[in-house]
């Protein structure tokens, strides 16, 4: 199997954004097992626009 010289955008949202989906999981685990829409809503939001700039950033 070849190496890439580029990590794979998995891996570089992984990197990127592990402090904001801690505190998403966080937030959620936090709220079992009454868990509704938007209740961590904050949270996520931070997580989405991380894996969205770490998406749209070139290698």
């Amino acid at each position: 199997m070849k190496q890439r010289k580029n990590p794979s955008v998995l891996n570089r949202v992984l990197l990127n954004c592990s402090s904001q989906a801690k505190e998403y999981g966080r937030c959620i685990a936090g709220k079992v097992p009454e868990i509704e829409q938007g209740m961590c809503s904050k949270e996520f939001l931070a997580l989405k626009a991380c894996m969205q700039n770490t998406i749209k950033k070139k290698a």
